[in-house]
């Protein structure tokens, strides 16, 4: 018997240096996010709505997945001037098509940073002038997702991230009113938090709509 408790034990300890790990690592994450909020030059309240739909391959298996949905940010920082840092809200309806579980929903609050190329950059001397290019990545936004499991891919609970990252252009930048076109690559998963931890994809996804 004192073998089996010690080999309980270790496999106690080996569960809690796991969690310790991960909890240092989203500590980590907060403490750099609010840093990098804590120098911003300034703020200001700012709308964007995009409408949402793309498909694709699901990586890891034979599925497709298609999605639609609506991406509302309602918050701005601007660190500088090609360098922006945003706070959003999305829906996102995810369909496959595997013969089960062909379908969920996700609730989403993102956070986005916005990069600008420089105004001497070669993007930006090729870019029209009613055009302006930029790149945008989103992590770790907390989810809801309705359901586990979409075709093969398996969650362990109704909670995941939301990961996005993509390009696109402003038209008219400088207007009070922008058009925005983007295309992305989305991504759920919970970070291996819990014990399924199938991702879940959309590589390509475009993204239509206003800012103002």
């Amino acid at each position: 018997m004192a073998w089996l408790h010690g080999e309980t034990r270790g496999i106690g300890a080996r569960v809690m240096n796991g969690i310790r790990a991960r909890s240092r690592r989203l500590l980590c994450v907060g403490a750099v996010a609010l840093v990098t909020l804590s120098e911003v030059p300034s703020s200001a309240n700012a709308d964007e709505l995009l409408v949402t739909a793309g498909q694709g391959p699901q990586p890891g298996s034979d599925q497709r997945n298609e999605t639609i949905g609506f991406d509302y940010s309602f918050y701005r920082v601007e660190r500088s001037e090609r360098q922006h840092v945003s706070v959003g809200v999305s829906y996102t309806r995810l369909t496959t098509n595997a013969a089960d579980y062909g379908s969920l929903y996700a609730v989403s609050v993102y956070p986005q940073i916005t990069l600008f190329p420089s105004a001497t950059s070669r993007i930006a001397a090729h870019s029209p002038h009613w055009a302006r290019p930029f790149f945008f990545v989103r992590a770790l936004g907390p989810s809801y997702i309705s359901a586990s499991t979409l075709g093969s891919r398996r969650q362990a609970e109704s909670f995941a991230f939301q990961a996005q990252i993509g390009v696109g252009v402003q038209l008219n930048p400088g207007a009070e009113r922008r058009g925005v076109i983007a295309v992305s690559w989305k991504h759920f998963s919970n970070a291996d938090l819990y014990r399924y931890n199938d991702g879940i994809d959309v590589p390509f996804v475009i993204n239509v709509g206003m800012a103002f």
